[in-house]
């Protein structure tokens, strides 16, 4: 693990940040998303969307590079959907298969954590998919208490838990 790098991502990153993306979808919400939305994923759409993260002043995004190779993402800051009173949030936490359960989700947590509390917040929230076990129980384990869930509706990628955090 120590070959594992996390930095702060640049324009430059945003493909390979957006092809991760469609890798993740592919392993983790096949059965929670529909095969269209899968299948159809749009890696420039994605491209451009991260590429906006970047340049916003009030989310940082961060990565997780393994010699080279993006591995994993996290962004934090202003709260992509705003949820009640909440000014903060980690927002995408995204670790390939072959990564997850090895630290590095947990890494790039307590980094998007550090940067709300020295940010001068004291909570945040997390919105995980709701179908999503194998985050939930992450998520969980990393202190969070479930504020909100969602109804089941048929488009089960809007389903969501809301996870609170006090720091």
């Amino acid at each position: 693990m120590n070959s594992i790098e996390y930095i702060e991502a640049k324009k430059c990153d945003c493909l390979e940040i957006a092809e991760l993306k469609g890798e993740v979808w592919n392993t983790t919400y096949r059965g929670i998303y529909t095969d269209a939305d899968i299948d159809n994923y749009d890696i420039h759409e994605n491209e451009k969307k991260f590429t906006d993260i970047v340049s916003d002043p009030h989310v940082a995004l961060f990565i997780a590079r393994d010699n080279g190779k993006i591995i994993g993402y996290m962004s934090c800051g202003k709260p992509y959907r705003p949820f009640l009173g909440y000014e903060q949030e980690i927002g995408l936490l995204y670790i390939l298969k072959q990564y997850q359960g090895r630290g590095v989700g947990r890494k790039l947590f307590e980094i998007g954590k550090d940067i709300i509390k020295n940010n001068g917040y004291n909570e945040f929230f997390i919105s995980c998919n709701k179908y999503n076990d194998n985050a939930l129980n992450f998520y969980e384990k990393m202190g969070g208490a479930i504020k909100h869930i969602d109804e089941d509706i048929e488009d089960k990628r809007n389903s969501q838990v809301k996870l609170h955090y006090q720091i």
